[in-house]
């Protein structure tokens, strides 16, 4: 894809993300051409990357059209997920850490440990953390020994809005809440106490759905309140 048509995914995900194209709105290639000030080419190349990322829906004869992702659908697969990440951290300290996946565990969290050390959250550190973060909680389903369990937790996992949001108002305090977090179960884990393990990995996984549910909330209401129309309770 060409620089300009990466900057128009960047620039129509941002919207999508902070309400400016909220979900249901159809993408008019001319109104978004004219809007960015690039040719219909790669705004129709940008449109439909983002319908392979399962940001946008495209019907025949009528073009893409937002996908709608609402608080409640991020709260029905949050209290699925709590329960599926808690079962995998208790199944994990059941079966132990071998003293690979300790030594593993024990070098990502020296990694974050540098990063909260850095005191501020900002796309260095973003990138640097989230293969960082995805690994630790890998290795905690890989302990497991449960592949079916690994799989579900996959697919509660791929939500395009959830990529989109989940770090969008993270900052450096969560950050070091986080490593806090990561902390306690890496030692549940190490001394084997599964429901230790399943109660801080429950705990870790609600609170970051709550945040994604609160601040989620903030970007419906203010689409209402840009529509006029009534916010749902």
């Amino acid at each position: 894809m060409s620089t300009r048509g990466q900057q128009v995914v960047r620039h129509i995900r941002d919207g999508i993300a902070d309400g400016r194209f909220p979900g249901g709105s159809r993408m008019n290639e001319v109104e978004i051409a004219e809007r960015f000030g690039v040719s219909r080419t790669p705004v129709r190349n940008a449109l439909s990357a983002l319908a392979a990322e399962g940001l946008l829906d495209y019907t025949p004869n009528a073009g893409y059209t937002v996908r709608r992702f609402t608080v409640e659908d991020i709260s029905r697969i949050f209290r699925v997920r709590t329960e599926l990440e808690g079962l995998a951290a208790r199944l994990a300290a059941e079966q132990g850490l071998s003293p690979t996946g300790e030594a593993e565990m024990r070098d990502l969290l020296d990694q974050t440990a540098r990063l909260v050390e850095a005191a501020r959250w900002d796309d260095e550190i973003r990138e640097t953390f989230l293969p960082l973060n995805r690994r630790l909680h890998m290795l905690v389903r890989e302990t497991a020994q449960n592949p079916f369990l690994a799989e579900m937790i996959r697919k509660t996992n791929e939500v395009p809005l959830f990529d989109l949001i989940r770090w969008r108002w993270f900052d450096a305090d969560l950050l070091r809440q986080s490593q806090d977090e990561h902390l306690e179960l890496f030692d549940a884990l190490r001394n084997r106490q599964p429901d230790r393990a399943y109660r801080i990995q429950a705990e870790h996984t609600y609170r970051s759905g709550r945040r994604m549910i609160e601040n989620w909330s903030r970007t419906e209401a203010e689409i209402h309140a840009k529509r006029g129309t009534p916010a749902q309770a």
